[in-house]
C-alpha cells in the first residue's frame, strides 16, 4: 500500500508541473495578445479562451497535489487538543469526506462532458474548439484526484482499524511546524 502511495504522489507532482506549464503558457499567449492589440490592434492568440481551459485543468490537476503536500485548508482548533487516536480517527474522516466529494463532482465532470460529446458541442469562438478534448483532460483531474482521495481514506482507515495511529497521521494528519518548514525551503531541519 505504501508503494501506491509513493506512486500517488509522484503521479500528483508531475499532474501539478503539467498543470503549471499550462498556466505559464496562458500567461505567455495573454501577453502577446496584449502587445499585439497595443502594436498592431488586433489578436491571434484567443487567449481569453485558452487561458480558461488552462485554469480549469490546472485547477483540476493541482487539487490532487495539494491534497498528497497537505496544502489543503483545515480548521485544527480542536483537533490538535484531541488525543492521538481520536485524531487519526477524525483524519480519516476528513478523506473519506474528501472522496466523498469529489466522487459526486467526478459524476458530474462526467456528465458534462458525455454531454458535450454526444451533442458535439464546440467553442463559440474562432477556434471552435471541440469541448470533449479539454473537459476531457478537466475530467483527469477530477478523476485522479477521486481516486486517490479514495485510496487515502482506504490507507487511513486500514491503519486506523489495525490501531497504527501513528501512521495513519503521518499520512493524513495535518502538517507539523517543521514539515512545513522543510517543504517551504526545502532543507531538513535538525530534530
Amino acid at each position: 500500500m505504501n508503494a501506491l502511495i509513493r506512486a500517488g504522489s509522484g503521479v500528483s507532482r508531475a499532474l501539478a508541473w503539467i498543470g503549471g506549464a499550462g498556466l505559464l503558457a496562458s500567461a505567455g499567449l495573454i501577453s502577446l495578445d496584449v502587445i499585439f492589440r497595443a502594436l498592431w490592434k488586433v489578436t491571434y492568440f484567443e487567449s481569453f479562451e485558452l487561458s480558461g481551459y488552462a485554469f480549469a485543468i490546472a485547477t483540476a490537476m493541482g487539487m490532487s497535489y495539494a491534497m498528497v503536500s497537505k496544502a489543503h485548508i483545515r480548521i485544527e482548533v480542536l483537533y490538535t487538543l484531541a488525543p492521538a487516536k481520536w485524531r487519526a480517527w477524525l483524519d480519516v474522516w476528513s478523506y473519506v469526506g474528501l472522496a466523498l466529494v469529489s466522487a459526486v463532482l467526478l459524476y458530474w465532470c462526467t456528465q458534462t462532458v458525455l454531454g458535450n460529446l454526444q451533442s458535439g458541442a464546440r467553442s463559440n469562438t474562432s477556434l471552435a474548439v471541440s469541448l470533449v478534448w479539454p473537459q476531457g483532460i478537466w475530467l483527469a483531474g477530477w478523476a485522479w484526484l477521486a481516486l486517490l482521495s479514495t485510496l487515502y481514506a482506504v490507507f487511513g482507515l486500514v491503519s486506523c482499524l489495525r490501531g497504527q495511529y501513528a501512521a495513519c497521521s503521518e499520512l493524513l494528519g495535518v502538517a507539523s511546524m517543521q514539515h512545513e518548514i522543510e517543504a517551504g525551503t526545502g532543507k531538513e531541519l535538525q530534530s
